[in-house]
């Protein structure tokens, strides 16, 4: 599934105009899909207010008008703007009022209330008394038990980042978006506006920069009935400390039960102690560069970062780069300015936090513009981004990427790094030669599920990344 900017939602009615595919057409579809849905979840006994703007917006309002009062539903349209700007909604008015449905203003309670103010690319500059007067209408008829709908995106709602959103906008308990989804519906600040969100499709080809994570996990199930552990690949971790020992034990774990065919371990004794105990399956070696240098040689991929500090990583971060092999740096590995040029993929794989002490910035401007800011560093520095929030961005060196949310809120403790370190890591080992970013993805959206599988049994709080873990091994069966 696809993931718009207010740029690509443009260039795709476009490309509808100039192949030939009306843009009435296009309302007619968004429209029609929409007023079904609201068909199949509400009776005609229920109240419906329509709100409709001066735009094409506003248009799928009118048709969704349309399509309701002709079955019989009791509808009221109200345009708190005046009457249609656009050429193409103006049709659909005309359509709409041969059926009876002509704008008059709202009274009493409503049972359902569908947002079709503003569409994709919302400037604050449209935010007036009379807006925050629907905004305000909309929420106390919310709090008296109505339901609300937004179009695309809630009015008010920025669609491409949340840079000088002031939060006056429509909170919808539902967004039908249109073709793709948009990038807000992502963001911390916005997410919450658009309630669930159903992607509708209105018959237009797929492209784009961003997408939703492939949802298809079983090409990493998949196992060769003649394979050996060689088969599956040889991983390298390098992590953990006599302070932390245990975030290069939760890697361990991860990156086992995720596949990968040998798994060689550079810690620290005490941490070693911990690993023999808890996967006995892993190889270990000393935390050296001599013992490190010496199996790489045997190696796939290699991982490096979790317990470590900057110091100690800095040395064997420059060394791991100047190899052939795909590179995961995590945490205390997360030092490098610049990178050197490789064909061998690098992936940073920092929190926001971490991000936000990467680029120079503060973390309220990495979330405000989360696709924005990954996308510049991976393309900028050409390695692949892993942005941890609460939802996870794979961005590609090249542009675009990968979103995967869904995870459980029990994530946001300690070891739920490192058990996505291990698992990334083991998958690559295993892929060395495929598509690293959709590789990436199809790791993160099994570490998301396994989290929220996780919560039939234990409430979030109550989760722990050795639960998580234990998960991965229960799908696919």
């Amino acid at each position: 599934m696809m993931i718009y900017d207010t740029q690509e939602a443009r260039q795709i009615d476009e490309w509808a105009r100039t192949s030939g595919l009306p843009l009435e057409v296009l309302m007619e579809r968004a429209g029609s899909q929409i007023a079904t849905q609201i068909k199949t979840r509400h009776s005609k006994r229920e109240r419906i207010l329509i709100l409709c703007g001066t735009g094409n917006n506003g248009g799928d309002g009118y048709v969704i008008g349309r399509e309701l009062i002709r079955d019989g539903f009791d509808v009221t349209l109200f345009t708190p703007f005046g009457k249609s700007r656009s050429d193409i909604a103006t049709i659909h008015t005309h359509y709409a009022e041969a059926f009876g449905l002509v704008a008059e203003k709202p009274c009493g309670r409503y049972d359902v209330i569908l947002d079709a103010l503003y569409g994709t690319g919302f400037d604050p500059g449209r935010i007036n008394p009379e807006f925050e007067a629907q905004c305000t209408f909309v929420s106390e008829q919310k709090q008296q038990g109505a339901r609300i709908y937004a179009i695309d995106v809630p009015s008010g709602v920025p669609t491409d980042h949340t840079i000088g959103f002031k939060e006056i906008a429509i909170r919808a308990d539902a967004t039908f978006q249109l073709h793709a989804m948009k990038r807000s519906t992502f963001l911390i600040r916005t997410a919450p506006f658009y309630g669930e969100s159903e992607t509708l499709d209105i018959g237009l080809p797929a492209f784009g920069e961003w997408r939703v994570s492939p949802k298809d996990l079983a090409s990493l199930f998949k196992r060769e009935p003649y394979g050996h552990k060689g088969t599956y690949g040889t991983a390298l971790l390098i992590g953990g400390s006599d302070t932390m020992p245990g975030s290069i034990q939760l890697a361990t774990r991860a990156a086992l039960r995720t596949g990968v065919g040998k798994l060689q371990v550079a810690t620290t004794s005490l941490a070693k102690q911990g690993i023999v105990v808890q996967a006995p399956e892993a190889m270990v070696v000393d935390q050296t560069l001599p013992a490190i240098q010496n199996v790489l040689s045997s190696i796939s991929a290699v991982g490096i970062g979790p317990g470590l500090s900057q110091e100690v990583a800095e040395t064997w971060v420059d060394h791991l780069l100047e190899s052939d092999l795909p590179v995961v740096l995590d945490a205390g590995a997360l030092i490098k300015e610049s990178y050197p040029e490789r064909t061998a993929p690098i992936i940073v794989t920092p929190h926001i936090g971490e991000f936000a002490r990467m680029t120079n910035q503060t973390v309220a401007s990495i979330q405000d513009d989360l696709f924005g800011q990954a996308t510049e560093y991976a393309v900028l520095h050409q390695v692949t981004v892993v942005l941890k929030s609460h939802v996870i961005l794979i961005a590609k060196p090249n542009g675009g990427g990968f979103v995967i949310s869904g995870a459980s809120s029990g994530l946001a403790k300690g070891g739920s790094g490192d058990t996505l370190f291990g698992i990334l890591t083991s998958l690559l080992a295993q892929h060395p030669s495929g598509d690293v970013e959709r590789t990436l993805a199809l790791g993160a959206e099994w570490y998301a599920r396994a989290s929220k599988q996780v919560e039939r049994r234990l409430h979030p709080s109550s989760l722990l990344a050795t639960d998580v873990i234990e998960e991965l091994g229960r799908f696919g069966l």
